[in-house]
């Protein structure tokens, strides 16, 4: 294919979507709102999927040890968990350390007026444990509790399990609905480029009469496919991440818990993704959907 036919190509393709602005506009219109609800989802999907995992991030395994220990001990058993799988951070609290936490915890030392501190703090040194993947707390909590001078090992099991468990079922309940909604955006989209193409389809005729190639007809309206699609996803992108911010603060808002509510993705990625999709799509969809017109 010569350069003057990619240029005839390309110029066509511009000159087509000035000449049919209002079917321009309303592909454009289509691909920017169908490829939002896809973006926005996708969004929304990583953020609340990421939430959960920053709320999961914060359980804590708490390793009480017995009275017969030794500071030996303790730096031993230190060491030994640093070493375990999965095991991302150890810390000691001493009996002070907690016997002070007790204290501002009840705000008032005549609560504790009855307590004997030496007989108490003899029982209050532990660790406190965080995991790089809270999926295996139960099998690290298990190994802790063979560990000599380990008295109670306290993980939160139940409640860990239950958290995992909804967010594994959100990520997969994400990616379906995703995969819908991609297959939709595509669906929607080349029917769109199907009806502009249909409209055109007298000229396409003419074109085959006076005897250009299939790819003179073909390539100006798989440029004009794309560059639809590409506009497209670029207002979509923008209208995604308009809507992000607000999105955000109101989930925030309704669940204080998920401060940390965000996609953890940036905006040129965004950007660069949907109107990346948008270009496949309209480039794709041009192909097929001319395909039916150039076997006459």
């Amino acid at each position: 294919m010569s350069f003057r036919s990619l240029e005839y190509a390309v110029v066509e393709s511009i000159s087509a979507i000035r000449r049919n602005a209002f079917h321009s506009f309303a592909s454009i219109l289509t691909v920017a709102l169908t490829l939002a609800v896809l973006g926005g989802f996708v969004l929304f999907s990583f953020g609340l999927y990421n939430a959960t995992g920053s709320e999961l991030s914060k359980f804590e395994i708490s390793v009480w040890l017995d009275k017969t220990k030794t500071q030996n001990d303790i730096q031993d058993l230190k060491s030994k968990i640093s070493r375990l799988d999965h095991v991302a951070s150890v810390r000691f609290n001493s009996a002070q350390d907690t016997w002070q936490e007790i204290r501002k915890g009840f705000g008032n030392d005549e609560m504790l007026s009855g307590v004997d501190p030496k007989r108490v703090m003899a029982e209050l040194d532990y660790f406190r444990l965080r995991l790089d993947d809270p999926r295996y707390t139960a099998s690290v909590a298990d190994k802790l509790r063979k560990e000599p001078h380990v008295d109670k090992v306290l993980e939160g099991r139940e409640i860990v399990e239950q958290v995992v468990h909804i967010a594994d079922v959100m990520k997969w309940v994400g990616i379906g609905t995703g995969g819908l909604l991609l297959l939709l955006a595509m669906f929607v989209m080349s029917n769109t480029i199907r009806l502009m193409i249909y409209a055109r389809r007298r000229e396409i005729r003419i074109m085959q009469l006076v005897g250009a190639t299939n790819w003179f007809i073909r390539l100006p309206l798989v440029f004009e496919g794309a560059i639809l699609g590409a506009i497209g996803g670029a207002v979509a992108s923008g209208l995604v991440l308009g809507g992000s911010h607000y999105l955000s603060d109101w989930v925030v808002h309704q669940v204080p818990r998920l401060s940390q509510f965000s996609s953890g993705i940036e905006p040129l990625w965004v950007l660069g993704v949907l109107a990346g999709l948008g270009w496949i799509i309209g480039t794709s969809g041009s192909m097929i959907s001319i395909q039916r017109y150039l076997k006459a």
